[in-house]
């Protein structure tokens, strides 16, 4: 038991220190990528600007969300940093110092900006379908926007933020809270004071909260995209037209074949049920991992 605790203990600190470069690296291949998606959904929009959209300004609740919990994290993130450094000077440099700090606004600038284009694409999605169910609206229209948008959705979670949104966002934020729980909360060393475990647990709880966000952003836009069924059927009832009875038809048999998954990198499905079996099996091995303590006492 010991030795495989020692082995995910060295992995988290790996990704804990190495994930830090692994998004700025990425995003310095993949910006002509990002340039085009954004020129993409740009064209989207203004596709629906010009088809008179109601609804186009309307920004429900669920945009605020995260927005409102990056505004506070980072805050935070900023106040916490800055105490623990002006506590703490006399054992860094000053070069350290701000490399640290550059890093992590750069990994945050990172992450917000995946969590806001997630948002927005989703609220696209939205749009879109509340949209299909007027008679007046042009079917089809819709139809291929939708699935351009489904088609930049799926290039941002694969090549795009693909690596940074697996290794970074995910597996990095989950390494530094298993760090923070085990090595400083749990079972603290010697040399950490009760102002470090303070710093620490803070941290720990900023690092919760985006997992969070990633995984509630994540459950809605899947939850929204595969809403295109439910407002196509509502369509299906209420049209007259033979010609669009069976295109609907035939959409709606092709979504049923293509049930959509919210997935990072194509390997790492992101929803809350998932979240949850992932934090049942955290909670009993850490459960495992106290027992073991205790009965080695």
């Amino acid at each position: 038991m010991s030795e495989i605790t020692s082995l995910i203990f060295i992995c988290c600190n790996e990704l804990f220190l190495i994930g830090r470069f692994v998004s700025q690296i990425w995003r310095i291949f993949f910006d002509n990528k990002l340039s085009m998606l954004l020129t993409k959904l740009e064209s989207i929009h203004e596709k629906l600007l010009r088809l008179n959209v109601k609804g186009l300004m309307k920004i429900t609740y669920m945009n605020w969300i995260p927005i409102v919990i990056m505004i506070v994290n980072v805050m935070f993130g900023i106040m916490a940093s800055t105490v623990w450094m002006m506590m703490h000077k006399h054992l860094f440099e000053i070069k350290d110092m701000v490399i640290c700090m550059i890093l992590s606004i750069c990994h945050c600038i990172v992450l917000y900006e995946y969590i806001l284009l997630i948002s927005y694409i989703k609220w696209m999605v939205y749009i879109i379908n509340e949209q299909i169910p007027e008679r007046k609206s042009n079917l089809s229209t819709f139809r291929d926007m939708h699935l351009e948008v489904i088609e930049c959705l799926h290039q941002v979670n694969r090549s795009v933020y693909g690596v940074p949104g697996f290794v970074v966002f995910i597996a990095g934020n989950v390494a530094e809270i298993i760090i923070i729980i085990y090595g400083h909360l749990l079972f603290p060393r010697n040399y950490i004071n009760d102002n470090y475990l303070v710093f620490s647990f803070i941290v720990m709880l900023m690092k919760t909260v985006n997992i969070l966000t990633i995984y509630m952003i994540g459950d809605a836009t899947e939850k929204e995209v595969n809403q295109m069924s439910i407002v196509l059927h509502r369509r299906s009832v209420i049209e007259r037209n033979p010609r669009i009875k069976r295109q609907i038809k035939f959409f709606l048999l092709r979504r049923l074949h293509e049930h959509y998954y919210f997935k990072v990198y194509g390997m790492c499905h992101i929803n809350l049920r998932q979240l949850h079996s992932l934090l049942n099996k955290a909670i009993g091995y850490l459960v495992i991992q106290i027992l073991f303590k205790l009965n080695k006492k």
